[in-house]
């Protein structure tokens, strides 16, 4: 680790932090009611829940996916240095991506981003060459669009059950709810499987349109930021200014979104799409924020705790794959069968200790071998040929 920048791992890091005490809503609760079904009776959850929203919910996404776009410009560079094709090698990449996706969504977790990382990675090969200004103004523009597509979804979904109540009912929300019970709370592994196979035309195009957006925004933004020579510069004067201004800003306006969903009474009414909206528009702010933290910690003189939590945060592919099967071996039926039974604080408890044993995992790995196991599996198909 003595010639690799701390900062780009420590963000992929405190992103997987983030991500795994987000995911444990849904696998903890059916998708449709998220704890708003009985999982936020006492302070504590409230409390655990709120503190989720306003800390991590769509901060840690947007900091993996910055992450992302920079390894675009990383893989571009590497290419330029060994004389290589770049193409052959990123589009065998985004196809293992696409691939190792939908494995993953259909044996272990429906929320997966790898499916939707390599399909829009695809289209992110377009910008590849553009310069710093098109890449932020694109980015800002996305997110921009990304927070409008979710405040008109709300306003379609309050109309519909403001005038169309006997229509919104026929959704079947209470049905997937029940069928998520079923598979996860009492079905075995393949029937899981299954189910979550089934949600794969459901989810996606929902995840492309609510998400990913403002995805493909933060991979601009990632690789506008190597392109500008910041990413591995924790001095440099934008984290200063992210820290100081954007972060406050943030955290503001994730706060009023905190509070707005927190009056919602499950994950599919429109005041909870309403609050979830609100925090994606300062989602922006809130993960330069992060960054700017993050570059201030990173400026100091490493030590061995910032250099093993920088070993496990490049390994992230593997980290974020054992938290998934770390999860659902904790809430199916056929692992510890906690689906449906735990309150938000004891859920995102459970999320933080999966979340740091994944790290401490990849963490120690890397202390023995170059790569995590999952980087080394990429890493050949990128690579196949020698092109």
């Amino acid at each position: 680790m003595a010639d690799r920048a701390l900062m780009p791992d420590l963000l992929r890091a405190f992103s997987l932090f983030g991500i795994a005490v987000v995911n444990v809503i849904a696998f903890a609760q059916p998708f449709t009611t998220g704890f708003h079904d009985g999982g936020l009776d006492t302070l504590a959850d409230q409390f655990a829940y709120a503190a989720v929203c306003l800390l991590f919910l769509m901060k840690s996404y947007p900091l993996f996916s910055m992450m992302f776009g920079a390894g675009l410009a990383y893989q571009l560079l590497a290419a330029e240095r060994a004389g290589k094709a770049f193409a052959p090698r990123y589009f065998r990449r985004m196809g293992a991506l696409i691939g190792l996706g939908i494995v993953h969504f259909v044996f272990f977790w429906f929320g997966d981003i790898l499916l939707t990382y390599g399909l829009l990675g695809c289209l992110l090969f377009v910008l590849r060459l553009a310069s710093v200004k098109v890449l932020v103004r694109t980015g800002v523009a996305l997110v921009a669009a990304n927070t409008l597509i979710l405040l008109a979804f709300a306003g379609l979904v309050w109309t519909g059950e403001t005038y169309a109540p006997e229509a919104m009912g026929e959704a079947g929300y209470d049905r997937m709810e029940a069928d998520a019970r079923r598979a996860f709370g009492e079905g075995n592994f393949w029937q899981a499987a299954l189910y979550r196979l089934n949600l794969l035309p459901l989810v996606l195009p929902s995840v492309i349109i609510q998400q990913g957006v403002s995805v493909f925004g933060f991979f601009c933004f990632g690789l506008a930021a190597v392109k500008a020579g910041v990413i591995e510069q924790p001095a440099a004067p934008i984290w200063r200014l992210s820290r100081r201004v954007f972060l406050p800003a943030g955290i503001a306006g994730s706060a009023a979104g905190t509070w707005i969903l927190l009056q919602a009474g499950s994950s599919v009414d429109p005041t909870y799409i309403f609050g979830t909206a609100v925090i994606m528009g300062f989602a922006a702010f809130s993960a330069l924020g992060y960054c700017g933290l993050i570059a201030a910690i990173s400026a100091r003189p490493a030590g061995p705790v910032r250099r093993f939590f920088a070993r496990a945060g490049s390994a992230s592919l593997t980290a974020y794959l054992v938290q998934s099967v770390l999860f659902s071996l904790i809430f199916t039926a056929y692992g510890l069968g906690h689906f449906g039974r735990m309150g938000a604080a004891e859920a995102i408890l459970v999320a933080a200790a999966v979340a740091l044993a994944s790290l401490v995992f990849t963490g120690g790995w890397r202390n023995f071998a170059a790569r995590g196991p999952m980087e080394v599996l990429l890493r050949r198909v990128t690579y196949w040929g020698g092109s």
